[in-house]
C-alpha cells in the first residue's frame, strides 16, 4: 500500500507540488487579509484612487454650496493677506445681504488685527518722525469688533484647527450631542489642544468647526473627518457644522456599532461609529467618524472670486442666496493646498464643500459590511482555483487563466464603485492571483527542470556530458522519430565469455562486467559516442546521431584504440586482486563499420528505445565476429577506412561475410595518426602489401615467405594473430589449392 502511495506521488508530482505550494500561499494571504498590514492597505488605497479619478462623482450645479475664493487675482487686487478685519466684515455683510445660509469660514482669526486703530497708535508711537497724537483713534471700534458685529449679524461658523499639543482654552460650544448607543468615545481621533478665533469672533458666530485633515501614509486626504474630541468633548467638522447651521438644528445624533439595528464591530469591547445625522441629514461614517470623499472634477462654477464680493462685480448675488458658503483661499503663498484623489493640490475649503455637496446629494462612497466576506471568498477561490488549474495547463493557457481571473476581479471592484459606489477591495485577490500563478510558475519550472536534468543524467548513460550539454542548450538538434542519415556503428564483444561466466556466480559476473563496460563507456561518451545498448558483455554504439560529427570516423578509430589500451590496463589492474574474481587475459573484439542506417525512437507505442537499425549496423556485427577468426582486436569495414587514412590501417582481407554475397573489403587498425606516420610502420605497410598482393594473386609460396618475416615485426602492433591465421590459410591453400580463386575469402561462421 505504502509503494502503492509512493508511486502515486511520484506519478502526480508535476502538479501536486505547485498545487500544495498554491494552497499554502493562498492560506497565508488569507492571514495576512485578516490583519490588514498597512503597507498593503495602501494598494487598495491606490486602486480605490484609480476607480475615482477615472469615475469621479458627477457635480451638480444645483447644489447649494458655493466657495468664495481667495485667489491670486483677490489678493492682488484688494492687498497683502491678512486682510484687515474690516474687509472681513465688508465681505462677510455683502454674502449676509445677498442671502447666504451659512457663511463658513476654512480660516482662524486667532491674533487680534494689527491694522485696528489700537494698534496701529502704537505702531505711531514708536514712529520717531511722528510729532502729533493720534490718541482720539482708540476711540474707533476696533477691526475685531466691526467683524464680531457682522458675524453675530449673519449665520457663520469659524474654523477651528485641533493639534497634539494641550491648549489652555477650548473652543466655544455652539451645539450639542445626542447618541444611539454607547458614546464611540475610544473610537473617534483625540487630540491634546486647539486653535481658535478670539473669544470676541467666536461669541459672534454661530457655531465653529474643525478645519484639521489626517491624510493617510502617502499624504493623500480620502476621508472628511466628521467628529474629533479633546478628552470627552467632542467637536463637529466644518463641513457638518456649517450643514448644521444652515438647518438650524442645535445638536447631532452619532449613532453607535452597537445601537439598535447595526451589527456589532468586530471588537467586541471598541464602540464604533456608524452614522452622523445632522439635521435632515443622516451621513454613513467608518468606524472612526470619518466620511469617506467622493469627489468631482474641478468646476469653475463651484468658486466666486473674493474680490467680485468685496468690489461688487459681477452678477455672483444671484448664485449665493440660501447656499452654504466656504470662505478660503487657493493661493499658493497661503499654504493651504491638499492632495486628494483626483487633485494633487486641492484648496482645503474645496474639500470641506464637496464633503457637504456630497451629504446634500446623498452620494456616498460605501464599504458595505459584507465587503470583507466578499473580499476573502474571492482570495480564497480565485487562489483555489489557481491552485488546482495552473500546475495541469499549458504556460500559455495557465497565463490567459490567471488573466482572466485578474481582469474579473479588478473590473468587478470597478463595477462596484461606478455602479453602486461601494468600495471592494481588488488588491488582496490580485496579489493571491500573482502569488499563486508565480510559485505555481517556479515550482513547474523547478520540476521541469528536475526532469530535465534526469533527463540530461540519463542521456548522459548514452551520450558523452558535452554532446548532453549541447543538446539540453539546443533541443533542436535532437531530431528523434527516424532519420536516414551516414553513421559509425560499433559492436564489441568479450571474447570467450561463456567461458567466463561459466566459472563465476551471478555476482561475480556482475561485477566483472560493471569494471568492464563502466571504463569502456567512458571512453566512448568522451569520444562523442552515443550508446545504443549493452546486450551483456556486448557494446552497440554509434557515432553522427543525434548530433553531427562531421568526424564520427576518425573519432571512432581514437576510440577503439583507447579501449584496446584500457584493457590492457584493466588486466594488469584486476589479474592478481583476490577480492576480485577477474579472468586471465581478457580480450574483445572490435567491430566498425559506415553506412546509412536509420536512428531514432524504434520500438513500439508501449516502450521504445533511441537506436539504430540498417545494413550498416548488420556488417559492423559480421566484422566484429571477424575479429576472433583474425585474431585481432580491431577491424573495420571499407566505408569506415576510407576516413581513417590518417591511422595506421592495414587491408586485412576481402571476404564474404555470412548472410551478404557482395564481398566487403575489411581493414584493421594497427595504431593511431602517431603510428600512421612512423618510417617502420610505412615500411612494413609495404611488405605487407606485397604479401597481400601474392596471397590474392594465388602466389601462396611467395605469400608465406613474406607473411613469416612480418609476423615477428607484427607483434609492436599487436595484429600478430592476424598472420598465423593467413599463413595457417595459406598453408592449407598450398596443400589444397582452391578452384576458381579470386582472392575473395568466403567465412562459414558469424
Amino acid at each position: 500500500m505504502i509503494k502503492a502511495f509512493r508511486n502515486y506521488l511520484s506519478l502526480q508530482r508535476k502538479w501536486l507540488l505547485p498545487t500544495c505550494l498554491g494552497l499554502i500561499m493562498t492560506a497565508f494571504l488569507a492571514v495576512v487579509y485578516l490583519y490588514k498590514p498597512a503597507t498593503i492597505a495602501q494598494l487598495g488605497h491606490l486602486a480605490t484612487d484609480h476607480f475615482h479619478r477615472t469615475h469621479p462623482r458627477e457635480y451638480n450645479p444645483d447644489t447649494p454650496v458655493r466657495i468664495i475664493d481667495i485667489d491670486e487675482d483677490s489678493i492682488a487686487k484688494i492687498g497683502q493677506w491678512p486682510w484687515p478685519r474690516t474687509t472681513m466684515a465688508k465681505l462677510n455683510d455683502n454674502l449676509n445681504n445677498a442671502g447666504a445660509a451659512v457663511i463658513a469660514y476654512d480660516m482662524i482669526f486667532s491674533e487680534a488685527d494689527r491694522t485696528s486703530p489700537e494698534n496701529i497708535v502704537s505702531v505711531l508711537r514708536t514712529n520717531p518722525l511722528v510729532t502729533q497724537s493720534y490718541d482720539g483713534l482708540k476711540d474707533l471700534k476696533s477691526h475685531d469688533t466691526v467683524f464680531a458685529e457682522s458675524l453675530e449679524k449673519s449665520n457663520a461658523v469659524l474654523g477651528i484647527f485641533l493639534t497634539p499639543k494641550p491648549g489652555v482654552e477650548l473652543p466655544q460650544v455652539k451645539h450639542g450631542f445626542a447618541f444611539a448607543g454607547d458614546p464611540p468615545m475610544g473610537s473617534i481621533p483625540n487630540f491634546g489642544g486647539s486653535l481658535q478665533s478670539l473669544p470676541e469672533l467666536e461669541t459672534g458666530a454661530s457655531g465653529n468647526g474643525n478645519v484639521t485633515f489626517r491624510p493617510d501614509r502617502d499624504s493623500i486626504i480620502r476621508t472628511a473627518p466628521m467628529l474629533a474630541r479633546i478628552e470627552d468633548r467632542m467637536f463637529p467638522s466644518l463641513s457638518i457644522e456649517a450643514l448644521r447651521a444652515a438647518q438650524g438644528a442645535g445638536s447631532f445624533t452619532v449613532k453607535s456599532s452597537n445601537a439598535s439595528g447595526e451589527l456589532q464591530a468586530v471588537d467586541q469591547e471598541l464602540t464604533e461609529v456608524t452614522s452622523v445625522r445632522v439635521g435632515n441629514f443622516t451621513v454613513p461614517s467608518d468606524g472612526n467618524g470619518r466620511l469617506q470623499l467622493y469627489l468631482s472634477e474641478s468646476k469653475p462654477e463651484r468658486f466666486i472670486p473674493a474680490w467680485k464680493v468685496l468690489l461688487s462685480r459681477g452678477d455672483w448675488e444671484d448664485r449665493i442666496a440660501g447656499h452654504i458658503v466656504f470662505i478660503g483661499t487657493s493661493a499658493e503663498g497661503l499654504k493651504d493646498i491638499k492632495s486628494t484623489p483626483l487633485n494633487a493640490a486641492e484648496p482645503g475649503v474645496t474639500v470641506h464643500a464637496q464633503a457637504v455637496e456630497q451629504i446634500i446629494n446623498e452620494q456616498y462612497l460605501l464599504r458595505p459590511y459584507w465587503a470583507s466576506m466578499i473580499e476573502m471568498i474571492t482570495l480564497v477561490g480565485a487562489g483555489v482555483i489557481l491552485a488546482l488549474a495552473l500546475p495541469r495547463l499549458s504556460a500559455a493557457k495557465g497565463a490567459i487563466l490567471t488573466l482572466l481571473i485578474g481582469l474579473i476581479v479588478w473590473h468587478g471592484a470597478q463595477w462596484a464603485f461606478v455602479n453602486k459606489q461601494f468600495i471592494l477591495d481588488p488588491v488582496y485577490p490580485i496579489l493571491v492571483i500573482l502569488s499563486v500563478y508565480l510559485i505555481a510558475s517556479l515550482s513547474s519550472f523547478y520540476l521541469t527542470e528536475s526532469e530535465r536534468s534526469q533527463i540530461r543524467n540519463a542521456f548522459s548513460m548514452y551520450l558523452s556530458p558535452e554532446l548532453v550539454r549541447k543538446v539540453s542548450e539546443d533541443p533542436s538538434l535532437l531530431k528523434l522519430g527516424g532519420e536516414d542519415r551516414e553513421m559509425t556503428i560499433l559492436f564489441v564483444d568479450v571474447r570467450s565469455f561463456s567461458r567466463i561466466s561459466e566459472s563465476m556466480s551471478p555476482n561475480e559476473i556482475t561485477t566483472f562486467l560493471n569494471l568492464f563496460l563502466t571504463p569502456m563507456t567512458d571512453i566512448l561518451q568522451d569520444h562523442k559516442a552515443t550508446i545504443d545498448k549493452y546486450m551483456g558483455d556486448a557494446i552497440v554504439a554509434f557515432w553522427n546521431a543525434p548530433l553531427d560529427d562531421p568526424e564520427h570516423q576518425a573519432n571512432a578509430a581514437r576510440a577503439v584504440l583507447a579501449m584496446q589500451d584500457a584493457l590492457e590496463g584493466l588486466n594488469e589492474k584486476y589479474m592478481n586482486q583476490e577480492e576480485i574474481k577477474w579472468p586471465e587475459n581478457v580480450r574483445m573484439g572490435i567491430g566498425l563499420n559506415t553506412g546509412v542506417c536509420t536512428v531514432g525512437n524504434l520500438g513500439s507505442e508501449q516502450r521504445f528505445s533511441y537506436s539504430i537499425i540498417g545494413d550498416a549496423a548488420n556488417v559492423a556485427s559480421r566484422i566484429e565476429g571477424l575479429t576472433k577468426q583474425y585474431g585481432v582486436t580491431i577491424m573495420a569495414g571499407d566505408a569506415a577506412a576510407k576516413d581513417m587514412t590518417q591511422f595506421a590501417l592495414i587491408e586485412a582481407d576481402l571476404i564474404k561475410v555470412v548472410g551478404r554475397d557482395t564481398p566487403e573489403r575489411i581493414f584493421i587498425i594497427a595504431g593511431d595518426e602517431g603510428v600512421a606516420t612512423d618510417s617502420k610502420f610505412l615500411a612494413f605497410r609495404k611488405q605487407h602489401n606485397e604479401f597481400l598482393a601474392a596471397y590474392r594473386a594465388g602466389k601462396f609460396e611467395v605469400a608465406a615467405d613474406i607473411g613469416a618475416k612480418l609476423l615477428p615485426q607484427s607483434e609492436g602492433y599487436k595484429i600478430s594473430g592476424y598472420y598465423r591465421t593467413l599463413l595457417a590459410r595459406i598453408s592449407i591453400f598450398r596443400a589444397d589449392p582452391p578452384g576458381n580463386w579470386d582472392g575473395v575469402f568466403e567465412a562459414r561462421s558469424k
